[in-house]
């Protein structure tokens, strides 16, 4: 006697949730990207270099901003005391060095971008070499632009 094969549900998947996850991720992703640009701060109004090279890898660096003193920035203004501009928040010398230090123990092969206002001192750039070399980072890019079209000058 021939035993007849009971019929098999037909199986259903619903693809919705998973559509739902790929844009979640797609706009995670292009959230992230656009963040982990340069921390580019309005303040700061970039010189003008002709000859400026652009970086051939500019992935990777730490990003220090430099104001002219007194400039307001952070919930404050620019100092003496607090003349760097690092993640948003304003710091002195030795703070510097230690976010540096820190972001060095997680990067350690990290580089510095620094981007210095064209009426800025350079004691102040001075400084912030020198915090850069007393965490161990030597290898540092000043930014400028090339003409006034792509945005330097006043």
């Amino acid at each position: 006697m021939k035993l007849k094969k009971p019929d098999e549900p037909e199986a259903n998947v619903d693809m919705t949730p998973m559509i739902d996850c790929v844009f979640q991720l797609l706009i995670f992703f292009m959230v992230c990207a656009t963040m982990s640009k340069v921390d580019l701060t309005p303040e700061v109004t970039l010189p003008i270099a002709p000859r400026a090279a652009i970086p051939e890898n500019p992935s990777g660096r730490g990003v220090i901003n430099i104001v002219p003193l007194g400039t307001p920035a952070a919930g404050g203004a620019t100092s003496e005391d607090q003349p760097f501009l690092v993640y948003g928040q304003l710091t002195d010398e030795p703070g510097l060095v230690k976010v540096i230090s820190e972001r060095l123990k997680t990067e350690p092969n990290l580089r510095i971008y620094m981007r210095v206002d064209h009426n800025a001192e350079f004691k102040v750039v001075k400084r912030a070499i020198r915090a850069c070399a007393n965490a161990g980072v030597f290898d540092i890019i000043f930014g400028a632009f090339q003409s006034e079209s792509a945005g330097g000058g006043t």
